[in-house]
């Protein structure tokens, strides 16, 4: 395995430059110098670090030595190891004798410097495999083999905890990643996506339900935490469930942006109905019901029929409510929901009439 590159050998050399203010060579497991303070020796062999190299030891090269080997000068050149193997080598520019004391000490910083970027390195490929992961688990069971699970074991993913699925729709998404990184716990998981970012977030079973992860959620919308929207699917309890959440979760944010644009927090269970209709569309179930509200609207300009029935199908028939919201008297009120029946064949005060027109508006305003 290849451990030092280009970029990861002149952070090296700059580094550990600024420690000993001398000029620091860094060579490849093959002698190359793939970073110094001098550009000009770049890609260069360096027969100090191939010597180093064969016999797994320090070499020094003095000035009175120079003639002896190519494109060297003098200085120390140590073995660089990672896990007992020298996967490189460092040298330092000067007599032996004046940057002998340096050596240990910028081999020591060499080696911290790979062993830190190594780690970097594997802690993001986890993350990106977790990702990819997540993906797979979120479009369900059917393609999901042995060695699926056994990256996951790999990764210590415990896929059977409890967890529902979250969509954040972010105006600024790299800012708003950033953010969420702050917030993830150790066993939620997540995917950024073109649009939006998915995290499949644990739920505390200690509070009702998931309640507290709602309550958690909302605090940091209600807080301006989070500038965006947020959807939030089902608790089921199975592997399978989390597809399911997945897809609740963006129907809801769909039909909530519709339905609701001004607000920042939309949960399935607020939005049942108008969901199932999304998705009765999406899968080619066409019906008549929107038709009228397409009735009403071509007698109605301002739009105050159709914002009437909305109204009182909101306050649940209420005409006292219905009326005081509308800033309109109950006779008003009376009149409009008569002229509604007239327009469309359905009486608004009848309860089986009142859940189709309640529907028909569900369909018009999220097609």
């Amino acid at each position: 395995m290849r451990f030092l590159n280009h970029s990861l050998a002149q952070e090296i050399v700059n580094r550990t430059t600024n420690i000993i203010h001398r000029n620091i060579n860094v060579m490849n497991e093959k002698g190359v110098i793939i970073g110094s303070g001098d550009h000009h020796r770049i890609d260069s062999i360096h027969e100090g670090a191939v010597r180093v190299i064969e016999t797994q030891k320090g070499f020094e090269i003095t000035s009175s030595e120079l003639t002896q080997f190519h494109g060297v000068k003098a200085g120390i050149n140590l073995p660089i190891t990672f896990h007992g193997e020298v996967v490189g080598v460092i040298g330092i520019t000067g007599e032996p004798e004046e940057v002998r004391n340096y050596g240990e000490l910028v081999k020591m910083a060499a080696e911290m410097i790979l062993q830190q970027a190594v780690l970097v390195d594997e802690i993001q490929w986890d993350e990106r495999l977790k990702e990819e992961l997540t993906s797979q688990l979120l479009h369900g069971m059917d393609k999901l083999d042995s060695f699926y699970f056994e990256r996951v074991e790999r990764l210590g993913i415990q896929l059977d905890l409890p967890r529902i699925a979250v969509i954040l729709k972010m105006e600024n998404h790299s800012n708003g990643y950033k953010w969420l990184r702050g917030k993830l716990e150790k066993d939620d998981l997540y995917i950024v996506q073109p649009t939006h970012i998915v995290v499949l977030k644990r739920i505390d079973m200690t509070h009702e339900k998931e309640d507290g992860t709602f309550n958690q959620i909302k605090s940091w919308v209600q807080h301006n935490q989070l500038e965006g929207k947020v959807a939030i699917g089902r608790f089921i309890p199975s592997i399978e469930g989390l597809a399911i959440s997945y897809q609740e979760a963006l129907y809801t944010l769909k039909v909530g942006e519709k339905l609701h644009p001004d607000q920042l927090l939309y949960r399935y269970e607020h939005y049942k109905l108008a969901v199932f209709l999304a998705e009765a569309k999406e899968f080619g179930v066409k019906g008549e019901l929107s038709q009228s509200v397409e009735e009403l609207k071509d007698y109605d300009e301002k739009g105050d029929l159709l914002e009437t029935l909305s109204v009182y199908v909101e306050e649940n028939g209420d005409v006292n409510k219905a009326a005081g919201r509308l800033f309109i008297h109950r006779n008003t009120l009376r009149y409009r929901l008569e002229r509604i029946s007239e327009l469309t064949n359905k009486d608004p005060r009848k309860l089986s009439d009142l859940v189709e027109l309640y529907v028909a508006i569900l369909q018009y305003k999220i097609q």
